[in-house]
């Protein structure tokens, strides 16, 4: 490369990312050091923020990292030893990446380590393509801005250390938009490369088809490659071949396993959103596990009460937009800068990169109305709130000056400003959501799993719980405390199974509180012995007394 490309390479990002507004002349290289060196700060001071954080946290806490040891933990053993995924929710991707990340680096008997750090590693790039899309669509500094607002804002820290699926999909899911509108890139292998990030979006979410629309409208209607007719039909078809050649694999397995190349379980949990006087109004385990026996399919959930979808539907997206205003997903005041931005946007800034962000926005929202409300599944909303609201801080100055008011550059501070009330604001809440996550874990895990190991209970134990944490640190075989509403049923229901520990905790008596006699020894009945105590918070492991049946657990 000459240095007459470099310096052309410089000009057109100075340009793209308002470099003018430093007001000196700089060499080409110069001028990169000096745009990158924000960036690298924020990422560094970010990253070693949550190395900082991800050292106080050791193991999974009873909230989403439940998932962790129920489902993709065991997975990613049975990848790595040749068998078939169990969890049926979401696809095999982030199961995978474990067990391949323990290979490489050798801790495959500490996956919740491998999990964990993935998750970092993720916060801090997903931070680096926020800023280079919005950078794109908007500037340099509303790159910055939405970096900074959107790494602050939320659950996003709390996930940002959890060994969970949501930060790693989230990258999946900016990088596919970032590639997808970096016109540096040949559109076929453009078209290519997304593609093929959107299988792996679909592989670690199901929810990922929202791109693959997004991504065929911004081919097709929106003419984002600016190509003719057939030229868009070519490339629509190596986009979506590429995202066929990555997910084929799993869909072959899925349909000689489950008989359908896109079977999945979550019309359970949509069964929970649009029927929830089946389960009590619940969404967790016990409401998925007893809609099981009732709904096997899509067709037996669309079946039981179509009309009751369709009018439901409507208040579950209003419901959906509501929540995305709460501050476990962004301050308040991110969110109605936010929807400010949208219509300056729409009206000052449209073009089609802008138009494909905000497509593929309303497609996940569409999508994610199906299903109940968790703050960490509307990370992707966050982002695009995070680049709106700076946005739109930076927009109100410019259409001042465009009238001829607010000319003095001192005024070009209050934009300023209102970005760092933004981020200030969204530290302060995602601090206390960090600080009180990381007082939560539950350290009384760790002692029990110490006592089975030192009474020999390691392997080939059958421990009921609420929670996978105990049978699966302790090596053990986990079963689900049943569903029963007495002493006497829970009694009747250990006589008919094989079961070898009971663990009763806070999980335990708040899902059965029936059973509320449970969490003190000297009131438990005398067919179970606690051999093992905490008292705060309250963990107890009783032994049966009881002759059990051979039958499997029902």
């Amino acid at each position: 490369m000459t240095e007459s490309q470099n310096g052309t390479i410089a000009d057109k990002q100075s340009q793209a990312f308002d470099f003018e507004a430093f007001g000196v002349r700089r060499s080409p290289w110069q001028r990169l050091l000096l745009l990158a060196s924000p960036i690298i700060l924020i990422s560094l001071v970010h990253f070693l923020t949550l190395v900082y954080l991800a050292r106080q946290h050791p193991f999974g806490n009873y909230a989403t990292e439940t998932d962790f040891y129920h489902l993709y933990a065991p997975d990613a053993e049975r990848l790595a030893a040749g068998q078939f995924p169990q969890n049926t929710f979401q696809g095999p991707g982030y199961p995978a990446t474990l067990a391949l990340i323990a290979k490489l680096t050798g801790i495959s008997g500490d996956l919740f380590t491998a999990g964990k750090w993935l998750s970092v590693v993720c916060a801090v790039l997903c931070g680096l393509l926020i800023f280079v899309l919005f950078a794109r669509l908007f500037g340099y500094w509303v790159g910055v801005g939405a970096q900074l607002v959107a790494i602050a804002s939320g659950e996003f820290p709390q996930f940002s250390i959890n060994a969970a699926t949501d930060v790693f999909f989230l990258l999946l899911c900016l990088a596919a938009l970032v590639v997808f509108t970096d016109e540096r890139i040949a559109p076929r292998l453009r078209a290519a490369l997304t593609g093929a990030l959107v299988g792996i979006c679909y592989l670690i979410r199901y929810n990922g088809l929202f791109l693959l629309a997004a991504c065929l409208i911004g081919i097709t209607l929106l003419d984002l490659f600016k190509r003719e007719r057939r030229e868009r039909f070519v490339l629509s078809v190596v986009f979506a071949a590429l995202f066929l050649i990555v997910s084929s694999p799993w869909l072959i397995a899925n349909y000689k396993h489950h008989g359908s190349p896109f079977y999945n379980a979550n019309y359970l949990n949509m069964a929970t959103e649009f029927y929830p006087e089946l389960v009590a109004n619940k969404t967790n385990q016990d409401a998925t596990r007893a809609l099981a026996e009732r709904f096997h399919s899509f067709a037996d959930m669309l079946r039981y009460d179509p009309k009751r979808l369709i009018t439901r539907y409507p208040a579950n997206l209003y419901e959906t937009l509501r929540c995305s205003f709460k501050e476990t997903l962004v301050n308040r005041w991110v969110a109605w800068m936010a929807w400010l931005g949208v219509l300056l946007a729409l009206g000052r800034r449209r073009s089609k990169n802008v138009s494909l962000v905000l497509i593929a926005g309303a497609l996940y929202l569409l999508l994610m109305a199906l299903n109940h409300w968790e703050t960490r599944y509307y990370f992707f909303v966050m982002v695009l709130y995070a680049g709106f609201a700076v946005f739109a801080a930076k927009s109100w100055l410019e259409m001042a000056r465009s009238v001829g008011w607010l000319k003095s550059r001192a005024f070009a501070l209050i934009p300023i400003a209102l970005i760092a009330a933004m981020f200030a604001f969204s530290l302060a809440e995602s601090r206390r959501d960090v600080t009180q996550f990381l007082a939560d874990q539950p350290i009384e895990i760790i002692a029990a799993r110490d006592y089975l190991a030192g009474v020999g209970a390691v392997g080939g134990k059958r421990i009921v719980a609420r929670k996978p944490h105990l049978p699966y640190l302790s090596r053990n075989e986990w079963v689900f405390f049943p569903q029963v509403k007495s002493l006497d049923e829970f009694r009747a229901w250990v006589e008919a199974n094989r079961v070898d520990y009971i663990a009763v905790g806070k999980r335990e008596l708040k899902e059965r509180k029936e059973l509320s006699a449970l969490g003190k020894p000297e009131k438990a009945p005398d067919w179970l012995e606690a051999v093992w105590v905490n008292d705060d918070p309250v963990f107890i492991l009783y032994k049966p007394r009881l002759k059990a049946e051979s039958a499997p657990p029902r």
